[in-house]
C-alpha cells in the first residue's frame, strides 16, 4: 500500500532519494495535506516536531522522536492535548532512542514522571534498565559538577535519586 504514503522533506536535497513508489511533498511539515491519519515525525528537533504538531491537520496518532531533547517534546505534548499512549528505546549510536506514540488526549503524569517517560518508566521495555543506568550516570555526573550553582544542582540531584528509585524498583 505505498502508494497510500508519503513522504515530507521541509527542503529540497538533490541528493535525497527515496522509493520510487512512495511520493515526495517539500512542504512545511503537514500543511498541504487536507488530512493525515497517521504520522511519524523523526529525524528532527523536538522544537520543528512541535511546529508541526501545531499545524493543521493534526494526526490522530502520531509515532514521535526528537533526536534533540525527548523531556522537553514530553512536556510539550502535555501541554498542548497529546497524551504519551506509548514509549519505547531503541539504541542509536552510544545511547537511546525514545520513540513515542501520541494521540489527542489529557496526559496525567507530571513532574519527574513526564521529564523521564510514563510509560516508559513502567514499561517492560528491554533496554530500559541500560537506558535509565545511563541517565542516572549522565546526572550523577551533572550533580558534582554543578555544586556552586544551588538551584541547578538541587535539580540534578532530584533526578538523579529520581532514576535511582526507578532502578531500584525494577
Amino acid at each position: 500500500m505505498a502508494a497510500a504514503l508519503g513522504a515530507v522533506a521541509t527542503e529540497r536535497q538533490p541528493h535525497r532519494s527515496g522509493r520510487p513508489d512512495v511520493r515526495w511533498v517539500v512542504a512545511d511539515g503537514l500543511l498541504p495535506f487536507r488530512r493525515v491519519d497517521a504520522a511519524i515525525i523523526a529525524g528532527m528537533g523536538w522544537r520543528t516536531i512541535t511546529r508541526i504538531l501545531a499545524a493543521v491537520p493534526s494526526p490522530p496518532v502520531a509515532v514521535l522522536h526528537a533526536q534533540d531533547d525527548p523531556p522537553a517534546l514530553r512536556t510539550w505534548l502535555a501541554g498542548n492535548g497529546f497524551r504519551i499512549e506509548e514509549e519505547r528505546l531503541a539504541r542509536e549510536a552510544r545511547r537511546f532512542a525514545e520513540v513515542l506514540r501520541v494521540v489527542p488526549g489529557r496526559e496525567q503524569a507530571t513532574g519527574l514522571e513526564l521529564f523521564f517517560g510514563p510509560r516508559l518508566l513502567h514499561s517492560d521495555d528491554p533496554l530500559l534498565e541500560a537506558h535509565l543506568t545511563q541517565l542516572h550516570g549522565y546526572y550523577a555526573a551533572l550533580a558534582t559538577r554543578t555544586r556552586a550553582k544551588k538551584e541547578v544542582h538541587a535539580k540534578m540531584i532530584a533526578r538523579r535519586d529520581f532514576l535511582a528509585r526507578a532502578l531500584s524498583s525494577r
